[in-house]
C-alpha cells in the first residue's frame, strides 16, 4: 500500500542526486573559467579549450551563479523526498499498528 510512495521517494532522490552532481561539474567548470585576473598567464590555450565542455540536459545553467542556484535546487528536491521517504515509513508503521489491532479482536 505505501510501495508506491516508497518508489517515488526513491526515484526523487536519485534525480535529485543526478541534479546535484551536474551541477557541481558545471560549478567547478565554470570556476575554473578565465577571468581577468588571469592577464598574468603565461601560457596561451586557445577559447575552444577553455569553453564549457557540452551539456546534455536542459536544467544546467550557463552562468556559474546559475549552476549555484542548481546545486542548492538540487539539495531541496533531496530533502523534500527524505521527507517523503520518512512520511511513507510513519504510514506503514501506522498500517502494520492498524493490521495488528485488527488480527488481536
Amino acid at each position: 500500500m505505501v510501495r508506491p510512495i516508497f518508489e517515488s521517494a526513491v526515484a526523487g532522490l536519485n534525480q535529485a542526486t543526478g541534479r546535484f552532481e551536474r551541477s557541481a561539474a558545471q560549478v567547478t567548470r565554470l570556476a575554473g573559467a578565465y577571468s581577468a585576473a588571469e592577464s598574468a598567464a603565461t601560457v596561451n590555450i586557445s577559447a575552444e579549450a577553455r569553453g564549457p565542455a557540452p551539456t546534455q540536459d536542459n536544467e544546467s545553467n550557463a552562468t556559474l551563479e546559475g549552476a549555484i542556484v542548481d546545486t542548492r535546487i538540487a539539495k531541496y528536491q533531496f530533502i523534500a523526498n527524505l521527507k517523503v521517504l520518512q512520511t511513507g515509513d510513519e504510514m506503514a508503521g501506522e498500517l502494520s499498528k492498524l493490521g495488528a489491532r485488527d488480527q488481536s479482536k
